[in-house]
């Protein structure tokens, strides 16, 4: 079982003979225009140049989350030598799918791919940098640490796992971001998204800020379910349409 992802206070992994390339550009967002093209929406800039500890990110499928927040990974690991970045989803190929997105990029700026040992779902950055995906677990993970949480499609992923694997922050005082489309009124995510703590910045966007999605599909898929519909692509938290309450109906209920 591995106990440490990243460093502690004072450490430092060895560093290669390659050298990561240079960044010039203070926009992340104008840096992943120039670099690989990735021409990012009002919406998607907001989360590429925004530099929130706390940050979640509430949005429809197909949206491009995963690649944009590949980018921002990314440029952190390459500005921060010797940082650490762990990546929990429901899954661990899902979480390997973000860290595929950051190697791909990372090859496209002439870097070679290495894996961090044992781990064949990350990549090391010639710095001293790392990302590794994490599984869905209870216990696997106790005792690591991180200097950035990622915890994607957030609102799938278990209370329990979440608040196992978010202490990896506590010591290195580190960020967590969370990205994910809705999924129930109950869970972290949706807590976090209806909390009054100013520490969270809260970025939200829909179906309607993502004009290159099909027309026709979304019309399709609008009628053949509207209760899924809503979830994936307006971001509503939606109860299953067999609970006979809402959560904000419950709410009320216990407030009157």
């Amino acid at each position: 079982m591995l106990t440490h992802y990243g460093p502690t206070t004072g450490t430092h992994r060895p560093v290669t003979a390659e050298v990561c390339p240079e960044i010039h550009s203070e926009s992340t967002a104008e840096w992943a225009k120039q670099q690989f093209g990735f021409n990012a929406s009002p919406r998607q800039a907001e989360i590429l140049d925004n530099d929130a500890k706390y940050l979640i990110l509430r949005c429809n499928r197909q949206w491009g989350k995963t690649t944009t927040i590949a980018l921002k990974s990314l440029r952190h690991a390459l500005n921060t030598p010797n940082t650490s970045i762990c990546v929990i989803s429901r899954t661990k190929q899902q979480a390997g799918r973000l860290i595929e997105k950051v190697s791909n990029c990372a090859v496209h700026l002439g870097m070679k791919i290495r894996r961090v040992l044992g781990q064949r779902y990350s990549f090391k950055f010639p710095n001293g940098s790392e990302i590794i995906a994490i599984p869905h677990n209870e216990d696997t993970s106790l005792g690591a640490t991180a200097n950035i949480l990622i915890v994607d499609e957030a609102a799938r992923v278990s209370d329990k796992v979440y608040f196992n694997v978010s202490p990896f922050v506590a010591r290195t005082h580190g960020s967590i971001w969370l990205l994910s489309t809705p999924n129930r009124q109950a869970g972290f995510f949706y807590n976090y998204w209806h909390d009054k703590d100013p520490r969270w910045t809260r970025v939200f966007s829909n179906v309607h800020d993502c004009p290159d999605l099909d027309p026709d599909f979304l019309d399709i898929q609008r009628r053949a379910n509207p209760h899924l519909y809503a979830q994936d692509f307006e971001c509503k938290f939606t109860q299953p349409p067999e609970y006979l309450l809402t959560a904000d109906q419950v709410d009320r209920m216990i407030r009157n």
